[in-house]
């Protein structure tokens, strides 16, 4: 399992959970194959605090939450409290460390719950303090009237007067899992999780374009485009263009990439193409800017187009790995014939053809008549051996097609389809 704890005093009643016989408090160790349902990243702890608070009111009290680290590798930890199902008095408290990854998370829990007489630390301190200081706005989120209260008899300066209250026990057992759990080295290395729309978000499936300079466009239809400066590159060129994400047809055996945009959170899922083995559907959710259409135009310069390019030609190697051709033709939702650029690895005699096919002739190309080509019933092409060089150099025989056009290249867009 991903996180490694002390298991010293509980007794492990199956793979997953584990028991302590004095107390009857209860641990328990999951994985979850799917995109963590946290309503903001690790390193947005005001948003995430406030996101939870909003969340757990539903069920009871967030008492606290914080950032911590197991070993090296960052944890959200979270105390809640809930009443217990089916009894008119009495709480059970919650102490978990959730490692949230892009695609997955890990989730230690400890549970433990009020037996006998209940409600003995909430009427000692109340005496105390005084009931007029007793309930408080929640620290994190004053807005939220929960199914539980805040108040302040869950202060941890309390525990050491109530060290058996079940508060004082899960709050005594989540720092001894701070001190010494670890998190195995695989998962810790897996890619980090961003963020994700907020619960009830509504979500808009768009198109998305080439990304050139850290910028990237997505088209709802073809006349509304919006321009988005990534906050993660690199999440998104990992999955973009490589056959992962769902798709839209825009001709019969052709298809383009698809991802559902949050606008509200500025948050675009990029949405795994095939179920997992649960069924279900997922995939990473990285943050966007918006920015005006100039900005992403300004961020088109001719280094970032050949780096944007030089990812053309890395995604028609993956393509022509997995029996597709990779097509550069204007963004948007619907196929238009021309102007295009093909690229697709053929049998020919044999042997494996790399085939670079334009349309229309790129006159002002220098390059398209340096080099051996022909004229095509469609268009013109160039050809070779296929290897991962020319496979790879197809993306910049594209950019320099794409040149000749009366299209700006941050109006472009990748379609995929079959090799016939």
């Amino acid at each position: 399992m991903p996180i490694a704890f002390d298991t010293a005093g509980f007794q492990q009643h199956d793979q997953t959970t584990w028991f302590n016989p004095s107390t009857n408090d209860q641990v328990s160790l999951n994985y979850f194959e799917q995109v963590p349902d946290l309503p903001a990243a690790l390193d947005d702890i005001a948003s995430l605090r406030h996101g939870l608070a909003h969340l757990t009111s539903e069920v009871g009290c967030l008492v606290e939450a914080h950032v911590v680290h197991l070993g090296q590798v960052p944890s959200l930890l979270q105390i809640v409290k809930l009443p217990i199902p089916n009894q008119p008095s009495g709480q059970a408290f919650l102490a978990s460390f959730t490692v949230p990854k892009a695609n997955a998370s890990a989730v230690l829990k400890f549970q433990a719950v009020e037996q006998g007489m209940t409600g003995m630390r909430e009427a000692v301190l109340m005496a105390q303090v005084g009931f007029d200081n007793w309930f408080q706005p929640h620290p994190y989120a004053p807005e939220v009237q929960g199914k539980l209260p805040f108040h302040v008899g869950d202060d941890p300066r309390f525990d050491a007067q109530f060290p058996q209250h079940p508060l004082s026990r899960a709050r005594a057992w989540a720092h001894h899992v701070a001190r010494t759990g670890q998190v195995d080295p695989r998962f810790a290395a897996l890619p980090a999780f961003e963020s994700a729309p907020e619960v009830g978000a509504a979500l808009t499936t768009v198109v998305p374009g080439l990304p050139i300079g850290g910028y990237l466009p997505l088209w709802m239809d073809d006349d509304d485009v919006s321009y988005w400066r990534m906050s993660d590159p690199d999440t998104v060129l990992s999955t973009l263009g490589k056959g992962a994400l769902a798709r839209t047809p825009v001709l019969e055996n052709r298809f383009r990439d698809l991802v559902a945009l949050d606008q509200t959170s500025s948050t675009i899922m990029l949405t795994n193409r095939y179920r997992d083995e649960h069924g279900g559907v997922s995939g990473p959710a990285t943050p966007l800017v918006r920015v005006p259409e100039g900005e992403a135009r300004a961020a088109v310069t001719a280094e970032t187009v050949l780096e944007a390019f030089r990812w053309v030609g890395l995604a028609s190697e993956a393509a022509a790995d997995r029996g597709e051709y990779v097509a550069v033709e204007a963004g948007g939702i619907t196929h238009r014939e021309k102007p295009y650029v093909l690229m697709v690895v053929k049998q020919h005699n044999g042997q494996r053809i790399s085939v670079v096919e334009t349309s229309p002739v790129p006159d002002d190309a220098p390059i398209w008549h340096d080099q051996l080509v022909h004229e095509a019933a469609t268009g013109q092409t160039m050809s070779g051996p296929a290897t991962p060089e020319t496979i790879r150099g197809g993306g910049l025989l594209a950019m320099y097609a794409t040149t000749t056009w009366d299209v700006h290249p941050s109006r472009l867009a990748l379609s995929f389809g079959p090799i016939p």
